[in-house]
């Protein structure tokens, strides 16, 4: 599985992390989580929690990476149909050594299957956490 996006750890757990007007929530596919107080967000089986930044314990977003022949590439995305994940890069010298194509203006992009690459993340604090838990 890849993640991508925020994170927040509460009650040394971690959950994904979303925001609307400044209002923060964690987001659970747990129904077990209805117990602390989560409560079910439409149909879709995600429970939501309203919380705040004071009761977090960390909040960071993941930023996923792999590595093609020593370039890093970030993650654009994945297709659980094909099993491959879409890499891009903005490395000019790239098109010399790999087989990409061209993507945007000034960007690359390769599709490689998962079971391929080693995918890598990145952790950068938010909400003014230092990564001090990552």
């Amino acid at each position: 599985m890849i993640r991508k996006g925020r994170f927040a750890l509460w009650d040394k757990r971690e959950f994904e992390l979303a925001s609307y007007q400044r209002q923060y929530y964690l987001q659970s596919a747990d129904p077990l989580d209805l117990k602390n107080g989560f409560v079910k967000n439409g149909s879709n089986h995600v429970y939501i929690k309203t919380i705040s930044v004071e009761e977090l314990e960390d909040a960071y977003e993941v930023i996923p990476y792999g590595m093609i022949e020593g370039y890093r590439f970030a993650v654009e995305g994945y297709d659980e149909k094909t099993g491959k994940v879409a890499l891009v890069t903005n490395n000019p010298f790239v098109k010399e050594r790999i087989e990409v194509r061209p993507y945007g203006e000034f960007q690359y992009i390769i599709e490689i299957l998962l079971e391929d690459i080693v995918i890598e993340e990145d952790r950068v604090p938010i909400l003014g956490f230092d990564g001090l838990y990552t």
